[in-house]
């Protein structure tokens, strides 16, 4: 009896499938075994191509019985395997493949998609590909993913570049470029996101403005890929939107923060995570969110990461936000030059910064110097301070 109500709390009635639910689980499993034993595994999500026309056509009754029928497709596929697979989530599906690295998965996941392809099913010569099909993307768990939901958002955005490609095709994450057109539309996106949320403190909006900018340079200067440039640019937008939770009084106060306050500070990390997942379209952001305020010794928040256990982009990212921090105003401490703030970063190179990340980070801010490249906000700030302080 206990496995009876055991196995119907994990599996999905439909299909016969595990459930979302328990998928997220055995995901949860497989990152802790990577990390500590470095287990490799590959994910995959996978859609079926084109089902609001076939259950707007033919009614739900026999879209479940579409459903259903693929789900044990998967099943008698997969499970000789050892692979994990569950119905995500309407007509999308998952798949967990231990020890397969992104070649494998791929090879898996398509061979999967022609034997689908091949089973007859009533109706489906109305489709566009003639018969049944989905679109998948596969990701292999590496050391800068940093928790389920960036897996599955990365796998996902794989997925739906193989839907722009045409359907019926399967994408390893990584391997394609990020479509240009969406990109623009994203950053314009989050830009008014960012501008209406953060409206009463228009600090920390001018703050992720500049970050955003210099994170677009360091892209460019590191060569990044166009999935890697994505994650950096957007993150830097909006990594600081959990601040929208800490009171006014609080982000202005020119005096030096209670413990307390220090305390609700620092949440703002926390708070711009539960954001992101809330949200759900921006969850693979999560990640620089949270994790930009971690230092390279082990001594940040919130989990205290120490080098690579901290992904590279919110390593990179750490560095931009504390030079910004460093050479703007803010209410609790002095304005640093941009030489000044280039001394800091070499001297909290491999204690608070990536030392291999702050070299080409000091180069860049450098070439700006001897270009006479400074922002003229930033070089007004400095003139008010001097002024100040000579007063």
């Amino acid at each position: 009896m206990y496995h009876e109500i055991n196995d119907k709390a994990n599996k999905d009635q439909r299909t016969g499938l595990y459930n979302h639910s328990y998928l997220e689980e055995k995901l949860d499993d497989f990152i802790k075994t990577y990390r500590e034993d470095g287990n490799v595994f590959s994910f995959a999500m996978l859609d079926l191509d084109d089902f609001k026309k076939y259950n707007d056509l033919y009614g739900h009754p026999q879209g479940d019985k579409l459903l259903s029928f693929v789900g044990s497709i998967i099943k008698a596929e997969c499970e000789p395997h050892g692979f994990v697979c569950a119905r995500y989530g309407g007509e999308e599906f998952a798949v967990i493949m231990p020890a397969y690295g992104k070649n494998e998965a791929r090879k898996f996941i398509n061979q999967l998609r022609k034997t689908v392809n091949n089973s007859p099913f009533e109706g489906v010569e109305i489709l566009p590909h003639g018969c049944v099909s989905f679109s998948a993307g596969v990701m292999e768990m590496n050391a800068d993913t940093y928790e389920k939901s960036q897996l599955v958002g990365l796998s996902d955005r794989a997925m739906y570049i193989s839907k722009s490609k045409g359907k019926n095709t399967v994408t390893i994450y990584g391997e394609q470029t990020y479509l240009p057109q969406k990109f623009e539309h994203e950053i314009n996106e989050l830009e008014q996101q960012i501008r209406v949320f953060l409206s009463k403190d228009v600090y920390t909006f001018k703050h992720s403005k500049r970050v955003f900018s210099y994170a677009v340079d360091m892209a460019e200067k590191l060569g990044l890929n166009e999935e890697e440039r994505r994650t950096l640019i957007l993150g830097a937008l909006i990594h600081d939107i959990g601040k929208l939770e800490i009171p006014r009084e609080v982000l202005t106060k020119r005096a030096k923060l209670s413990k307390e306050e220090w305390e609700l500070v620092k949440q703002h990390v926390t708070f711009g995570k539960e954001f992101l997942l809330a949200s759900g379209t921006y969850s693979d952001l999560v990640p620089l969110v949270e994790l930009h305020h971690e230092r390279y010794d082990g001594t940040g928040y919130p989990h205290g990461l120490k080098g690579t256990e901290i992904p590279k982009l919110a390593r990179l990212l750490c560095i931009i936000d504390s030079f910004d921090a460093m050479t703007t105003e803010r209410p609790y401490q002095r304005t640093r030059t941009f030489e000044e703030a280039v001394e800091e970063i070499q001297a909290c190179s491999g204690s608070q910064f990536d030392p291999e990340l702050a070299v080409p980070f000091i180069a860049y801010v450098n070439h700006r110097i001897e270009q006479d490249d400074i922002p003229e906000e930033i070089i007004q700030q400095l003139r008010e301070q001097q002024e100040r302080e000579g007063a």
